[in-house]
C-alpha cells in the first residue's frame, strides 16, 4: 500500500461507511469551554489562542464552491485548520480564511455579520459591539487603522 500523501490527508472526504478511516490528530485543540465569537482583536480562527473543536466559522477560502459557507472546526493539520462542512466533506483551510461569528444564541445557533470592505476588497466579520452600534463600520479594521 502507498503511503498517504499530504494532498490526500487535506482533501479526504469523511465517510462514517469506511472501516479503515484515518483518524485525524488533535494538536491545537480542546473539547472543553464555549465557543468564540469575534472580537476587536480575535476575528479569524488564527486570532484564538484556544480552539475548541466544533467552533462554528464562516469560510472565505481558496474553494470556489465551499466559499461563503458555514463549517465547524476540527483540528489543525500541520500548519492548516481542518473544518467540516454539514453534507460531511473536510477541507484544510489557513486559519486566516476562517471568521469567527458575530453572536452565538442560547441554542448555539452562530450568527455571522460579514461585511465587504470597498477599500480592499475583502470580506470581514463584526463584533456584537459594532453590530450593535448607531453606525456600523464599512471598512475592514485593516483599512481602518
Amino acid at each position: 500500500m502507498r503511503p498517504l500523501t499530504p494532498f490526500f490527508l487535506l482533501c479526504y472526504m469523511h465517510t462514517t461507511e469506511s472501516p479503515n478511516r484515518f483518524t485525524m490528530p488533535t494538536v491545537g485543540t480542546s473539547s472543553s469551554g464555549q465557543f468564540s465569537c469575534a472580537t476587536a482583536t480575535q476575528r479569524t480562527l488564527r486570532d484564538l489562542r484556544t480552539k475548541r473543536k466544533g467552533q462554528p466559522l464562516f469560510v472565505m477560502g481558496h474553494v470556489l464552491n465551499r466559499r461563503g459557507l458555514e463549517a465547524a472546526f476540527e483540528v489543525f493539520n500541520d500548519r492548516l485548520a481542518v473544518v467540516k462542512f454539514s453534507d460531511g466533506a473536510v477541507l484544510g483551510y489557513d486559519p486566516l480564511e476562517l471568521l469567527l461569528p458575530t453572536d452565538i444564541d442560547e441554542q448555539g445557533i452562530p450568527y455571522f455579520e460579514i461585511r465587504h470592505c470597498p477599500r480592499c476588497e475583502q470580506l470581514f466579520n463584526l463584533t456584537l459591539d459594532e453590530c450593535d452600534a448607531e453606525e456600523e463600520p464599512t471598512a475592514c479594521p485593516d483599512c481602518r487603522t
